[in-house]
């Protein structure tokens, strides 16, 4: 089955991820539709909706702010949804993920996959040239599998053989049939032993439209235009990366004009100029959960995990906290996936205080019980949720603790180590697919830090990543929802909208199937 396909406009989706709308620990793939205009803007369009080209300048720079540091750009052992939004400009893999979620040749010029989806044939693309000056070479991509199978990168632990026999084509052999493969062959191609002992970490090369130039740790980070670029260039010279650790100090620095765009959450934007603005709500392709450790009591009791999702109220959340900013999903999968989505779940848990308080008692917890969730201090969003939730479960006779812990130790004591009770936190994607999201459910997966643990969903995840044919894989993912729905692994509450702000002199915004930031759409606005 030949799979030839189109350029895509490359385009502009906020920032946010698997530390709620901001930072991530995950390695799955998503996909969500953004909107291009926003309140109180000033760009002019054409009838098609895309600026015509005597409304853009190519040069010039912007800076946009981001609130947490990151500190390591290595694509096969980065965590965090920013890290992985911002090297999306400086890596490329055999394949493009297109803005409807599709794919297209990237590093490759052209691949096939075979009818029975465990062969894939990729040919190399001439005349592209890495950050540092050499040629991208068959090597070099035989070096990124090994490295890739080496990092324990999703989906690469499927490869049963792959090389390259005239140093142009590279066949890969699955162990078994798997077309999420094309999602997976976006991931980055590096020079061969450019990342032997993590070099890549701070010091990344790639082949994409910009390149690292300047980094200060704790400080910010400047991507320059990539003139040897072998696609469509960027149209701006440089990009700086500010970090700036909240999001009061964002607003604070966006209205002296030090950064000139941020994401910001919902009450944030009601304090930013709208006639010098453009404000453009977008999907954050991330699910926002209250994680429910699995392990621990009272939530290893199946009873509890159904009582707490019908106490907690998703709408009052949206409205409350996000000003309606926000998208009620009840499903572990983002709705910006529709082609897997299964919207029927969104209210399956819809309120019900006292079906909460039944089960309470059936699984003898009567009078409640009290436990402590752990926020991330650095996202307000989380906190505000938090906030709203322990109200929520108090109707019911449950008390929640809010306990505020810095990013560095959320990562390592809940997502690492496991240690906790609950946690509220949005998860993202690294690809294009439903197994971005649903993988971290099979019983022994690395990330299944919720502990989550069913035979039947182990099975229906194995039938429905096995399957060919689109209907009965696109109905397996689904039931595997259905599953995780049904056992209550966590509370599901929604797709944030991130809310992205930047000033009017600049356009080029739009949405992308893909937690990332693609700053080569971003250009100066003309006259």
């Amino acid at each position: 089955m030949n799979k030839k396909l189109v350029s895509v406009l490359l385009a502009f989706v906020c920032v946010a991820g698997l530390a709620g709308c901001g930072s991530s620990a995950t390695s799955g793939g998503a996909a969500a539709s953004g909107q291009s205009a926003g309140a109180g803007g000033t760009q002019v369009t054409d009838d098609s909706g895309a600026a015509t080209s005597d409304q853009i300048t190519d040069g010039g720079s912007f800076i946009y702010g981001l609130a947490t540091e990151i500190n390591n750009f290595d694509p096969f052992t980065a965590t965090t949804a920013d890290a992985k939004s911002i090297y999306f400009n400086i890596y490329e893999g055999l394949l493009k993920v297109t803005t409807d979620g599709d794919f297209e040749p990237g590093l490759a010029e052209s691949y096939e996959m075979s009818d029975d989806a465990k062969t894939y044939t990729f040919v190399l693309r001439d005349g592209v040239k890495f950050h540092n000056g050499q040629d991208l070479t068959m090597e070099d991509v035989l070096y990124s599998v090994e490295l890739a199978i080496d990092s324990g990168i999703t989906g690469y632990d499927n490869i049963e053989s792959f090389d390259s026999t005239d140093g142009k084509t590279l066949t890969v052999t699955l162990k078994k049939a798997s077309t999420d493969f094309l999602a997976d062959a976006c991931q980055a191609i590096v020079p061969k032993d450019s990342d032997d002992n993590g070099e890549l970490a701070l010091a990344p090369v790639g082949t994409g439209p910009y390149k690292m130039s300047d980094m200060e740790v704790q400080d910010h980070v400047t991507l320059a235009k990539n003139a040897d670029y072998w696609g469509t260039p960027g149209h701006l010279d440089e990009i700086t990366i500010k970090f700036i650790a909240s999001s009061s100090d964002l607003l604070v620095n966006y209205q002296s004009g030090a950064i000139d765009g941020f994401t910001a959450n919902a009450g944030i934007t009601e304090q930013v100029d709208q006639n010098t603005s453009v404000i453009t709500p977008a999907n954050s392709n991330a699910v926002q959960m209250l994680a429910l450790n699995n392990a621990a009591k009272p939530f290893d009791d199946v009873r509890v995990r159904q009582a707490v999702s019908y106490a907690v109220d998703s709408d009052e959340i949206i409205n409350g906290v996000n000003y309606g900013y926000g998208v009620k999903i009840g499903s572990a999968v983002i709705p910006g996936l529709s082609k897997y989505y299964d919207d029927s779940l969104a209210s399956v848990y819809d309120v019900n205080d006292d079906k909460a308080k039944e089960l309470l008692t059936e699984a003898g917890y009567a009078d409640g019980f009290e436990f402590t969730v752990k926020v991330p201090s650095v996202y307000q969003v989380h906190i505000d949720t938090a906030q709203v939730i322990v109200n929520e479960l108090a109707k019911v006779g449950i008390t929640m603790n809010i306990e505020q812990v810095d990013w560095a130790t959320w990562l390592d004591n809940v997502y690492t180590n496991r240690d906790y009770e609950a946690t509220i936190i949005s998860v993202d994607g690294a690809i294009a697919s439903p197994t971005a999201f649903l993988s971290r459910y099979v019983s022994d997966a690395g990330n299944n830090f919720v502990n989550f643990s069913s035979a039947d969903f182990d099975a229906a995840y194995e039938e429905a990543t096995s399957a060919i044919d689109d209907t009965a894989r696109v109905d397996g993912f689904k039931k595997c929802q259905q599953i995780i729905s049904d056992e209550a692994a966590s509370v599901y509450i929604q797709d944030i909208s991130n809310i992205l702000v930047y000033n009017n002199g600049f356009g080029g915004f739009a949405g992308y199937p893909l937690y990332a930031v693609d700053f080569s759409a971003i250009y100066k606005a003309g006259a």
